[in-house]
């Protein structure tokens, strides 16, 4: 269990850390979708609730209480699912797509 301890590990982290945020920041060029600050944070605290959830979940195993981890488990992870459903609709709510969900045909539009 050092390995987790070290910096190694950390490094490691940080690295895969700033890997999902520039693929999210592509992701959203990519699509057209507006990013302003206040996604970023709920996008943020989402993360952190998932990392909460998993952590808990892990901690609870760890003490040898699986029903706690089983409870919990549930319990957070609902909240986790819901709340992850309403900010990607939050975030992608912005993209300059149709009603249907189709992208605009670029031929179709005028010069």
């Amino acid at each position: 269990m050092d390995f987790f301890n070290s910096g190694f590990f950390w490094f490691i982290e940080g690295i895969l850390f700033c890997v999902v945020v520039i693929g999210v920041k592509t992701w959203a060029v990519d699509r057209s979708i507006p990013m302003p600050y206040w996604k970023w944070l709920a996008l943020s605290a989402w993360i952190l609730l998932f990392g909460f959830t998993v952590a808990f979940i892990g901690t609870s195993l760890g003490e040898n209480e699986p029903t706690a981890a089983v409870k919990g488990g549930i319990l957070f992870g609902i909240i986790v699912i819901i709340s992850g459903a309403g900010l990607w609709r939050l975030i992608t709510s912005g993209s300059e797509k149709s009603e249907e969900g189709i992208e605009t045909d670029p031929e179709e539009q005028p010069l």
